[in-house]
């Protein structure tokens, strides 16, 4: 399935490579190879600051999977991420006051980590969710990617505070794998699929549960370096593609021209102009983006295509269905589950 990576320019950081090999070899796989298949070169294992891009990511996670036999693999992954691998933010995470401190660290500045999702911690009555929106349609690495992401978020909640926190439920907005089985080994609470978004529910009070490793200074210090290595990224990045990271945390939400605009701190002419130059507007970055998840949703949710047209910010779901066949040769979102079929190749201007 070709996805909005295969045709985008975006990067991705090395972070994780040195650990991917590792679990490779230890299940008795050839790491080597599989890098060499996914077209990453031995070097890049322990670059600093290196960068990959969409290809080779998703194409180390696909070949790891394939080498060590193992759907299962973005569990066992997130398993071996330890805070301390997450670099600065692990750091600032870990020397933070609370866990409520540390939760909104992460949230702030996960970016610097991976640039494919955001993280939003939201407060409902007594408890609090952690929210992981997808910003990208990641195809079949999907189900890889967010299992390790939400395993290794498990684990940084319980080093900060100290095995006390009390995550209630897990939900992920994917189908059950049919190795849902295995998840008992790596959760701690019932965990729910088929949910409308990737979240980790514990009680608000939680927040208030004090690292055991507190150091303000170290923290203050080590937060000031995120942000600069944020403002680094998002030099790098296109206005494009910092609108596609607005939308993907809108869940059907989606803010107007001028309010993006407001947000970029650009009037919506020069707005308009610098998206211009690069060969898009801000309504087909919407239309894009909407078509890329309504596939998604479509082939790896059993959401009804009611509830899919609201996450993509349509107020009548007959709205949804002229959008999506207009954009698919004719097909309705139902007949595009049915059909499972691939995607017609989607115009990129990013």
């Amino acid at each position: 399935m070709k996805t909005a990576q295969s045709e985008t320019s975006i990067q991705l950081p090395t972070n994780y490579l040195r650990n991917l090999l590792d679990l490779v070899a230890g299940r008795g796989g050839d790491g080597l190879q599989m890098m060499q298949r996914s077209g990453l070169s031995p070097e890049l294992i322990d670059t600093i600051d290196g960068q990959i891009s969409w290809e080779q990511f998703s194409g180390a996670l696909r070949e790891s999977r394939n080498e060590i036999n193992e759907p299962g693999l973005g569990l066992y992954l997130g398993s071996q991420l330890t805070i301390t691998t997450h670099g600065l933010l692990g750091l600032a995470a870990m020397s933070s006051p609370t866990l409520g401190d540390a939760a909104r660290l992460a949230c702030q500045y996960v970016v610097t980590r991976t640039p494919l999702v955001s993280l939003r911690l939201e407060k409902k009555g007594m408890q609090v969710s952690l929210t992981i929106d997808e910003l990208y349609a990641l195809g079949d690495i999907r189900a890889t990617f967010l299992e390790t992401l939400t395993v290794t978020l498990l684990a940084v909640i319980d080093f900060v505070a100290g095995g006390q926190a009390r995550v209630s439920q897990v939900n992920f907005a994917f189908q059950t794998p049919e190795y849902s089985s295995l998840y008992e080994a790596f959760f701690p609470c019932p965990v729910r699929f088929n949910q409308e978004q990737n979240q980790i529910i514990l009680p608000a009070a939680d927040l208030n549960i004090p690292s055991r490793l507190a150091d303000i200074q170290v923290q203050r210090q080590a937060a000031q370096q995120c942000e600069q290595q944020l403002k680094q990224w998002q030099e790098r990045q296109k206005l494009s593609g910092q609108i596609r990271m607005m939308l993907g945390r809108a869940k059907g939400r989606f803010p107007g021209f001028e309010q993006v605009a407001d947000e970029l701190s650009l009037s919506p002419r020069t707005l308009r102009r610098r998206l211009a130059e690069e060969g898009t507007s801000y309504q087909e970055l919407l239309e894009i983006w909407r078509q890329e998840m309504a596939h998604q949703y479509l082939r790896t949710t059993n959401l009804s295509v009611q509830q899919i047209s609201y996450l993509l910010g349509y107020n009548d779901p007959a709205n949804f269905g002229r959008a999506f066949r207009k954009r698919n040769e004719g097909i309705s979102p139902l007949r595009f589950r049915q059909q499972g079929q691939e995607a017609p190749a989607i115009s990129r201007s990013e």
